[in-house]
């Protein structure tokens, strides 16, 4: 039994398909206009990309070369937002236009996945449903609001793994553009260095018979990342700095956190991230597996989860090379979602129910993605909430510099305090007792539970979910604004240069 997508036929597939897509991206744009740009400090890599556009078009291309590698992590990213730096130079300074072209790259994702699950599987309709998952995953959504790499490098390699898939797989010039598309993700985003040697693994045995088959698109495939990188070693050399020392120095870095959490963390970043969703994932994989309908599919997309698993936990558990974090463990859902789309599938296939079947577990997920995105939507974040206060009184001011992380917890100015208005890498010990009324009060994104599993130990989660910290502004008491010693109590002014 050959069961269709629900009411759909063939040619109404490119309906569906556009109107996800377009979905997606207007999701994001309304997410990236509600704010969340620089919360992170990692964020700030794109200011490098700003200011390499600033001197390339002063003409000083040594100096723009000095500060693409002089934190040279990364590179990809800071070369790709040179583009929507030109854009900003052009349209005036914004914080969305830059997070609007990076959320491009998450939608394009969610096409990509599509794309992959067509090559592979043996019916249409595995696509459809794949694409239909990936658009309601939260953790292939969350992320657009920032101005991270990892959607960027994500693509390169999904792309990399569809072009080294290709029926032709056999044409050198095919080897090498996977090569250079997976050497493309690996510097946009190193922490994906994962999904970069899945994608050469999966290019190198994909239908070959012979060992010396596999030696020769290997040579060649390394041929295409070996090159390019061997370019940028040669470039930065000349400008006094050693790459593989660099990209050694900063791998040793990714300490935050802990290393005996590889094994679990995964399951618990996708149940706080997709809920229900996971669980519906997760099960539609099993049935995928245990059935295997689609060998070849099952097969591949099965061995890209365990590959991908199994390259973060090992290393993090048994050699405490670096700590899983949760947009790590990300690289595995585009893989757990092609697997449970192949499940639904094949279960609707042994079932005379097969389009109810469908439509009640695309009515499911639905419902649980649109309590999962309400989640995403309701975060405000210290700039944002700031932002707000300021049109509302104008008579107070806040320093950009106050919401780093090393701030105070409170500062006040002008007879108004703010409490919490900055990134936390603990839980604050005491907070000075304020005299006041509260005129205003938001729920900080700390309390987003997901930003939990970006470097933090089962302790300190544990702690800021006791505390459920909030962003909160003050109109402090006259006597209370007016005592000489406010910065013996921990209370400094919002003003800083």
């Amino acid at each position: 039994m050959d069961v269709k997508y629900p009411a759909l036929e063939k040619s109404q597939h490119k309906y569906l398909i556009a109107g996800i897509l377009l979905a997606s991206i207007l999701l994001r744009w309304l997410l990236i206009f509600q704010g969340g740009q620089y919360f992170f400090s990692d964020e700030e890599r794109y200011q490098t990309s700003q200011t390499m556009t600033e001197l390339l078009l002063q003409g000083k291309v040594r100096e723009a070369g000095l500060q693409l590698f002089s934190t040279p992590e990364h590179l990809g990213y800071k070369l790709i937002g040179m583009i929507p730096a030109l854009l900003e130079r052009i349209l005036g300074p914004s914080l969305v236009i830059p997070a609007m072209f990076f959320s491009l790259f998450s939608v394009l994702n969610l096409y990509l996945i599509f794309l992959l699950s067509k090559r592979v599987s043996a019916s249409p309709d595995d696509a459809l449903l794949a694409l239909t998952f990936a658009s309601l995953s939260q953790c292939l959504f969350f992320y657009s609001r920032h101005l991270m790499p990892y959607d960027v490098a994500m693509t390169f390699g999904l792309l990399a793994l569809y072009v080294g898939l290709a029926e032709g797989g056999r044409s050198p010039g095919i080897s090498i553009s996977c090569g250079f598309l997976s050497l493309l993700c690996f510097v946009t985003y190193n922490g994906y260095w994962t999904l970069a040697a899945l994608a050469m693994l999966v290019h190198v045995t994909h239908k070959f018979q012979t060992i010396q088959g596999i030696l020769r698109r290997g040579i060649i495939l390394g041929i295409g990342f070996m090159l390019p990188l061997f370019a940028f070693m040669v470039y930065s050399a000349q400008l006094g700095i050693n790459l593989l020392e660099e990209y050694r120095r900063f791998a040793g870095t990714i300490r935050e956190g802990n290393y005996e959490e590889g094994l679990g963390l995964p399951f618990a970043y996708f149940w706080h991230t997709e809920h229900f969703l996971f669980g519906v994932l997760a099960l539609l994989a099993l049935y995928a597996i245990l059935k295997d309908r689609d060998r070849q599919a099952v097969i591949l997309w099965t061995g890209c989860v365990l590959f991908v698993y199994l390259c973060l936990a090992l290393p993090s558990v048994f050699l405490h090379s670096f700590v899983v974090y949760g947009r790590l463990v990300r690289q595995i859902i585009p893989f757990l979602i092609l697997l449970a789309a192949n499940g639904l599938i094949g279960m609707t296939q042994n079932m005379q129910t097969g389009q109810r079947l469908i439509l009640a577990v695309l009515l499911a997920v639905v419902i649980q993605a649109a309590w999962n995105f309400n989640i995403t939507f309701g975060v405000t974040f210290p700039r944002d909430f700031v932002r707000e206060i300021q049109a509302r009184y104008p008579d107070f001011n806040f320093s950009p510099k106050r919401f780093s992380f090393g701030a105070p917890e409170i500062c006040e100015h002008n007879g108004y305090a703010i409490q919490n208005a900055k990134f936390f890498l603990a839980v604050p010990e005491s907070l000075p007792a304020v005299s006041g009324d509260v005129l205003l009060s938001a729920s900080h994104p700390i309390n987003f539970l997901p930003y939990q599993y970006e470097g933090y130990t089962p302790e300190q989660r544990q702690s800021f979910q006791d505390a459920q910290l909030r962003l909160v502004f003050y109109k402090l008491d006259p006597e209370f604004a007016q005592q000489e010693d406010l910065k013996k109590i921990g209370i400094l002014s919002c003003l800083t240069r």
